[in-house]
């Protein structure tokens, strides 16, 4: 079986944490780069994270590379309440890691991206679960790889043109929405969208994460994780799964349904930044998922926690 290749791009962020070591027992996977953008906390306590989760959880060397601390144009004050205080719950907290980034003097996140594709050409997938800042940044400096990137991934936007941030739109998209219409009109092949819709339809319960915590050191660390996860959009039961549904997309698309898309993005600093209006297209490179098989997602994140040693 050919694995897929992968770039993970990455704010932790609990769901985003989960959705990594879900990434780390995917055998379908081959992660060739990790990268860190500041979102759901800032920039150095994404990659304190990043580094923590990879170090502890992945089940071989993957590179982790620091990206963008801010949005392209208007600056953000980091949101410390979805994801607790440090961004990876209430209970868990980063410790030190002997695993260090790869950034160096004119060498980061854009040359670590460029790097990847031109070196396998047209078989990377990017999977952005946070803020799309970096790959716009990276498609800025080098658009000579456009055309030899497979697929994006984005985990963004609203298929109501409702929001969790605000009545419009949801984080990662509000958050920097310039950086997405760079990639918009970046001329790929192809971008999906695992719209926030997704995450919450898709959601955790307590009794899934008790039987996932009981099983190894990887369950446990999904049920400490989502015991200082507390989203917006849904009650304190019922944890969504958002950077989850859009990574699994790549293992198990049969899970999920699409269909191809139109999207009017809201830039700005006005009430709506941040709102996708998607409408139906009969020929386009934008997809959107419209919907995911809940039993069958959630089965497979307990398939590959159990299978985990």
């Amino acid at each position: 079986m050919q694995k897929q290749k992968i770039i993970l791009d990455v704010d932790p962020g609990v769901d985003d944490s989960v959705a990594l070591i879900y990434a780390f027992l995917n055998k379908e996977f081959d992660i060739k780069l990790l990268g860190v953008v500041g979102g759901n906390v800032g920039i150095k306590q994404c990659v304190k994270n990043a580094l923590f989760i990879t170090e502890n959880f992945a089940t071989y060397p993957i590179p982790v590379v620091e990206g963008a601390s801010q949005p392209i144009k208007y600056p953000f004050s980091h949101n410390l309440s979805v994801h607790g205080k440090t961004g990876l719950g209430d209970i868990i907290k980063a410790t030190k890691t002997k695993l260090k980034t790869i950034n160096k003097p004119d060498y980061g996140v854009c040359e670590a991206y460029r790097d990847v594709i031109v070196s396998n050409p047209n078989e990377v997938k990017i999977v952005c679960v946070g803020p799309s800042t970096n790959l716009a940044l990276t498609l800025q400096k080098y658009p000579e790889i456009v055309p030899l990137i497979k697929e994006v991934i984005i985990m963004g936007g609203s298929i109501k043109g409702t929001g969790s941030i605000t009545p419009y739109a949801s984080f990662n998209v509000y958050y920097d929405p310039e950086s997405l219409r760079i990639i918009l009109k970046s001329g790929l092949k192809k971008i999906v969208f695992s719209p926030t819709e997704l995450g919450i339809n898709t959601y955790v319960t307590n009794e899934l994460t008790d039987k996932l915590e009981k099983m190894n050191r990887y369950g446990k660390m999904v049920k400490q994780l989502y015991c200082g996860y507390h989203d917006l959009l849904l009650p304190s039961d019922k944890l969504a799964t958002h950077d989850l549904c859009a990574v699994m997309f790549l293992a198990k698309p049969n899970y999920f349904e699409v269909k191809p898309v139109n999207l009017k993005l809201q830039l700005g600093k006005g009430k709506k930044r941040g709102q996708t209006l998607f409408t139906p297209a009969e020929n386009s490179s934008l997809w959107l998922v419209t919907k995911g098989e809940r039993n069958k997602i959630l089965s497979e994140l307990e398939r590959k926690i159990k299978s985990a040693t």
